[in-house]
């Protein structure tokens, strides 16, 4: 009798805990992380870059596999590898675009490998914003890694062309930032006094960069959820507003 009860208690338990785990499990993983960003986009009305990976995701693994279509995804971090810290990632295929004071954006998470062995790579929420003519340069918060990553440069060979700006003029900038670019002139002329103030202000902790065809913001994170994108997009959105 007493095996029965035993028996009847573990069945209960069992059959309550384990749906449970699995639904856990199931929330937090790719797919319906996926979904999560293709829902948040289609209710904004902003267009994913591979629409083929919204109509896949209630498709099976198997399925998965041998649609075509998710063998050739649009990657739109290849125009913008050529900028520090975003060589070589992962993870951009599940993007979007949107508009931003009539700037086309592409948002998309990415995932990284730095030139820290010990920092184990870096995960970042992206936003590359669509215009041309632009000085190349970076800037970014002062850090340890970043430090590090200057050592670790200067041991392999490559220059560092650091923009000094007047301390006496931007004290919070050259307190707390670092600014790389080849062309020093074309830089600053392009990140003018107000452009300064506004990033001073603002204590941006991302990485603001530059290439030929686009002006790029990267921060540390992943978009999970629809507050993740809000918050991000927002910033964004003032980064367009005051510097372009």
């Amino acid at each position: 009798m007493n095996r029965i009860v035993l028996f009847f208690i573990l069945f209960v338990v069992l059959s309550t805990i384990l749906p449970m785990i699995f639904r856990l499990f199931r929330a937090a993983g790719p797919r319906n992380k996926a979904r999560i960003l293709v829902e948040y986009a289609q209710k904004r009305g902003y267009r994913l870059v591979n629409p083929s990976v919204a109509q896949a995701l209630d498709s099976s693994f198997l399925e998965m596999v041998r649609n075509p279509a998710l063998k050739d995804l649009t990657c739109p971090s290849l125009d913008i590898a050529d900028i520090d810290g975003l060589e070589n990632g992962t993870g951009d295929q599940l993007a979007f675009v949107c508009t931003l004071h009539s700037k086309e954006v592409t948002i998309f998470n990415f995932s990284v490998t730095t030139r820290v062995p010990s920092s184990g790579g870096a995960r970042y929420k992206v936003a590359k914003i669509k215009v041309a003519g632009l000085p190349r340069f970076s800037l970014g918060r002062n850090s340890v890694v970043h430090t590090v990553e200057i050592v670790v440069g200067k041991l392999v060979g490559e220059p560092n062309p650091a923009i000094v700006l007047d301390a006496g003029q931007y004290p919070e900038f050259s307190a707390h930032y670092w600014l790389r670019g080849a062309d020093g002139a074309a830089v600053t002329a392009f990140l003018s006094p107000s452009k300064i103030r506004f990033i001073e202000n603002t204590k941006l902790d991302g990485i603001l960069a530059a290439n030929a065809n686009y002006l790029v913001y990267f921060e540390h994170g992943v978009l999970l959820q629809e507050e993740d994108c809000d918050s991000f997009i927002a910033r964004v959105e003032t980064v367009v507003a005051n510097l372009l």
